[in-house]
């Protein structure tokens, strides 16, 4: 995986493409992409090549940009928030709602997603988005990455001979059944 990240973009390219989406990025965000611009510059890609993480791709800030404005034009329901049937403060229909400042970080079909409506808040949300549910628990991509390294240093994620990911859950400590645990935490 590492031989295919792309080079990170600098600070000037990611405000020039967060703008052409009309998106603030927060600084963890503008981050992970000054790191390294994707490991693949689609979500369309070979999903037989192994990612950054297992069972998602790491994909360009505008491919992901992309993806978040196709997803938020899919479920946004700007009527929704003052119908007395589909609104209110506990709709779930509401919640499903991907938020035009979601940003997709590592995309599959339940992606990770950051909360940048707060763009100048540390530590930004991340979470699993839902068709149901919407984003649900949230956890800040630093604890994220803490699980991730957890996970490859206790066994859970590890390399095949071939290259590709294994997932092992009897490794996950007491009652977790796997790292996205946090992200769907009631």
């Amino acid at each position: 995986v590492v031989d295919r990240l792309r080079p990170g973009l600098t600070q000037q390219q990611v405000d020039q493409i967060s703008a052409e989406f009309g998106v603030r990025l927060s600084q963890d965000a503008a981050t992970l992409w000054m790191w390294h611009d994707g490991e693949r510059l689609n979500y369309e890609g070979d999903w037989r090549v192994p990612s950054l993480t297992p069972c998602k791709a790491f994909c360009s800030l505008r491919a992901s940009l992309q993806r978040s404005a196709h997803q938020h034009e899919l479920t946004w329901d700007e009527e929704a928030f003052d119908d007395p049937v589909l609104g209110g403060p506990d709709s779930i229909y509401l919640t499903s709602m991907f938020d035009r400042q979601y940003v997709i970080l590592f995309h599959n079909d339940s992606p990770v997603v950051m909360n940048c409506e707060d763009p100048d808040a540390p530590n930004s949300p991340t979470g699993s988005y839902g068709v149901v549910g919407g984003l649900g628990a949230t956890i800040s991509l630093t604890e994220r990455i803490c699980w991730w390294r957890w996970a490859l240093d206790n066994g859970c994620w590890s390399f095949t001979a071939d290259g590709t990911w294994d997932v092992d859950d009897t490794r996950l400590p007491g009652q977790l059944i796997g790292l996205h645990v946090r992200d769907n935490a009631e």
